[in-house]
Protein backbone atom coordinates (compact mmCIF):
# COMPACT_ATOMS: atom_id res chain seq x y z
CA UNK A 1 0.00 0.00 0.00
CA UNK A 2 2.87 2.45 0.82
CA UNK A 3 4.58 1.36 -2.17
CA UNK A 4 1.41 1.98 -4.05
CA UNK A 5 1.29 5.67 -2.57
CA UNK A 6 4.85 6.33 -3.21
CA UNK A 7 4.30 5.18 -7.00
CA UNK A 8 1.35 8.00 -7.44
CA UNK A 9 3.31 10.54 -5.52
CA UNK A 10 6.44 9.88 -7.75
CA UNK A 11 4.10 10.10 -11.10
CA UNK A 12 2.09 13.15 -9.98
CA UNK A 13 5.98 14.78 -9.39
CA UNK A 14 7.68 13.99 -12.52
CA UNK A 15 4.51 14.29 -14.73
CA UNK A 16 3.72 17.98 -13.19
CA UNK A 17 6.74 19.65 -10.99
CA UNK A 18 8.91 18.33 -13.57
CA UNK A 19 6.65 18.39 -16.57
CA UNK A 20 8.26 14.62 -18.14
CA UNK A 21 11.92 15.85 -18.46
CA UNK A 22 13.55 13.10 -16.88
CA UNK A 23 16.86 14.87 -17.16
CA UNK A 24 15.67 17.66 -14.88
CA UNK A 25 13.79 14.85 -12.41
CA UNK A 26 17.03 12.76 -11.91
CA UNK A 27 18.78 15.82 -11.48
CA UNK A 28 16.63 16.30 -8.64
CA UNK A 29 17.35 13.47 -6.99
CA UNK A 30 21.06 14.26 -6.87
CA UNK A 31 22.02 12.79 -10.14
CA UNK A 32 24.96 14.49 -11.92
CA UNK A 33 24.25 14.18 -15.77
CA UNK A 34 26.26 16.39 -18.36
CA UNK A 35 24.88 18.65 -21.50
CA UNK A 36 23.52 16.38 -24.32
CA UNK A 37 23.16 13.65 -23.05
CA UNK A 38 20.21 11.19 -24.46
CA UNK A 39 18.95 9.55 -22.08
CA UNK A 40 16.09 6.42 -23.17
CA UNK A 41 15.47 4.28 -19.94
CA UNK A 42 12.84 5.02 -18.00
CA UNK A 43 13.48 6.55 -14.12
CA UNK A 44 12.93 2.99 -12.68
CA UNK A 45 16.07 1.98 -14.35
CA UNK A 46 18.36 4.20 -12.34
CA UNK A 47 17.93 2.01 -8.48
CA UNK A 48 17.26 3.21 -5.21
CA UNK A 49 20.56 5.22 -5.18
CA UNK A 50 20.57 7.78 -8.25
CA UNK A 51 22.81 10.28 -6.40
CA UNK A 52 25.49 7.95 -6.87
CA UNK A 53 25.62 7.75 -10.41
CA UNK A 54 27.49 10.94 -12.73
CA UNK A 55 26.68 10.64 -16.38
CA UNK A 56 29.15 13.44 -18.41
CA UNK A 57 28.81 15.17 -21.54
CA UNK A 58 27.59 13.78 -24.79
CA UNK A 59 26.28 10.18 -22.98
CA UNK A 60 23.72 8.20 -24.61
CA UNK A 61 22.09 5.51 -22.21
CA UNK A 62 20.09 3.15 -24.34
CA UNK A 63 16.43 1.96 -23.25
CA UNK A 64 16.47 -0.90 -20.35
CA UNK A 65 19.85 0.24 -19.36
CA UNK A 66 19.73 -1.14 -15.44
CA UNK A 67 21.66 1.16 -12.50
CA UNK A 68 22.91 -0.66 -9.76
CA UNK A 69 24.57 1.05 -6.68
CA UNK A 70 24.60 -1.41 -3.98
CA UNK A 71 24.85 -5.12 -3.09
CA UNK A 72 21.30 -6.23 -2.36
CA UNK A 73 22.64 -9.86 -1.12
CA UNK A 74 23.55 -8.65 2.39
CA UNK A 75 19.32 -8.87 3.23
CA UNK A 76 20.95 -12.44 3.87
CA UNK A 77 22.90 -12.01 6.65
CA UNK A 78 22.04 -8.58 7.72
CA UNK A 79 21.11 -9.90 11.57
CA UNK A 80 24.42 -11.05 11.67
CA UNK A 81 26.02 -7.83 11.94
CA UNK A 82 25.25 -4.93 14.89
CA UNK A 83 26.05 -2.41 13.15
CA UNK A 84 24.54 -3.68 9.76
CA UNK A 85 22.14 -1.05 8.10
CA UNK A 86 18.78 -2.03 7.11
CA UNK A 87 19.59 -0.19 3.61
CA UNK A 88 22.62 -3.15 3.39
CA UNK A 89 26.62 -1.49 3.80
CA UNK A 90 27.79 -2.18 0.47
CA UNK A 91 27.47 0.84 -1.92
CA UNK A 92 29.45 2.49 -5.11
CA UNK A 93 29.51 4.63 -7.66
CA UNK A 94 28.79 4.29 -11.10
CA UNK A 95 30.59 6.95 -13.47
CA UNK A 96 29.95 7.40 -17.43
CA UNK A 97 32.38 9.51 -18.49
CA UNK A 98 32.34 11.91 -21.85
CA UNK A 99 31.35 10.87 -25.23
CA UNK A 100 30.16 7.55 -24.25
CA UNK A 101 27.33 4.95 -25.47
CA UNK A 102 25.86 2.02 -23.40
CA UNK A 103 24.11 -0.38 -25.33
CA UNK A 104 20.26 -1.36 -24.95
CA UNK A 105 19.82 -3.39 -21.57
CA UNK A 106 22.67 -3.49 -20.31
CA UNK A 107 23.60 -3.99 -16.18
CA UNK A 108 26.20 -1.20 -14.62
CA UNK A 109 27.36 -2.54 -11.27
CA UNK A 110 28.29 -0.95 -7.87
CA UNK A 111 31.98 0.68 -8.37
CA UNK A 112 32.74 1.21 -11.84
CA UNK A 113 33.76 3.75 -14.39
CA UNK A 114 33.54 3.94 -17.80
CA UNK A 115 35.43 5.68 -20.86
CA UNK A 116 35.58 8.86 -21.93
CA UNK A 117 34.69 7.73 -25.65
CA UNK A 118 34.00 4.32 -24.71
CA UNK A 119 31.16 1.46 -25.73
CA UNK A 120 29.15 -0.97 -23.40
CA UNK A 121 27.28 -3.53 -25.82
CA UNK A 122 23.82 -4.66 -25.82
CA UNK A 123 23.37 -6.89 -22.78
CA UNK A 124 26.43 -6.30 -21.46
CA UNK A 125 27.14 -6.63 -17.65
CA UNK A 126 30.19 -4.26 -16.58
CA UNK A 127 31.22 -5.69 -13.23
CA UNK A 128 34.57 -3.58 -13.65
CA UNK A 129 36.05 -0.20 -15.44
CA UNK A 130 35.86 -0.19 -18.65
CA UNK A 131 39.30 1.94 -20.15
CA UNK A 132 39.34 4.93 -22.20
CA UNK A 133 37.98 4.34 -26.02
CA UNK A 134 37.18 0.69 -25.30
CA UNK A 135 34.49 -1.58 -26.81
CA UNK A 136 33.63 -4.60 -24.12
CA UNK A 137 30.53 -6.77 -24.54
CA UNK A 138 29.44 -10.05 -22.97
CA UNK A 139 28.39 -11.14 -19.05
CA UNK A 140 30.61 -10.35 -17.85
CA UNK A 141 31.84 -7.60 -19.97
CA UNK A 142 35.17 -8.14 -21.73
CA UNK A 143 36.89 -5.94 -23.91
CA UNK A 144 36.36 -6.55 -27.84
CA UNK A 145 38.50 -3.94 -29.68
CA UNK A 146 39.62 -0.09 -28.90
CA UNK A 147 37.12 2.54 -30.42
CA UNK A 148 39.38 3.14 -33.31
CA UNK A 149 39.18 -0.87 -34.44
CA UNK A 150 35.10 -0.20 -33.67
CA UNK A 151 35.27 2.42 -36.22
CA UNK A 152 37.00 0.84 -39.19
CA UNK A 153 34.96 -2.15 -38.97
CA UNK A 154 31.80 0.32 -38.68
CA UNK A 155 32.95 2.16 -42.11
CA UNK A 156 33.57 -0.91 -43.97
CA UNK A 157 29.91 -2.22 -42.56
CA UNK A 158 28.42 1.33 -43.20
CA UNK A 159 25.07 1.59 -45.24
CA UNK A 160 25.17 4.69 -47.28
CA UNK A 161 21.89 6.74 -47.01
CA UNK A 162 20.59 9.56 -48.57
CA UNK A 163 17.20 9.66 -46.91
CA UNK A 164 16.30 12.91 -45.30
CA UNK A 165 12.99 11.30 -43.37
CA UNK A 166 11.57 8.23 -41.85
CA UNK A 167 9.31 7.41 -45.01
CA UNK A 168 12.21 7.85 -47.59
CA UNK A 169 14.86 5.66 -45.15
CA UNK A 170 12.41 2.55 -45.05
CA UNK A 171 12.40 2.50 -48.61
CA UNK A 172 16.05 2.93 -49.39
CA UNK A 173 16.38 0.17 -46.45
CA UNK A 174 14.12 -2.13 -47.67
CA UNK A 175 15.60 -1.65 -51.10
CA UNK A 176 19.11 -2.09 -50.54
CA UNK A 177 18.23 -5.23 -47.77
CA UNK A 178 15.71 -7.16 -49.24
CA UNK A 179 15.89 -6.36 -52.60
CA UNK A 180 12.42 -4.85 -52.94
CA UNK A 181 9.97 -1.92 -50.80
CA UNK A 182 8.48 -2.78 -48.21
Amino acid sequence: MLRKIWMQRWRISFLVLYRADKTAYLRSLGMWIGQRCSIYNTINDFGTEPWLIEIGDDVTVATGVRFLNHDGGSRLFRDQFPTMSRFGNRFGTIRIRNNSFIGAGAILLPDIEIGPDSVVGAGSVVTKSVAPRTVVVGNPAREVSSLDEYIENYARKMIPIEAKDRQSLRRELTTKLWGRER
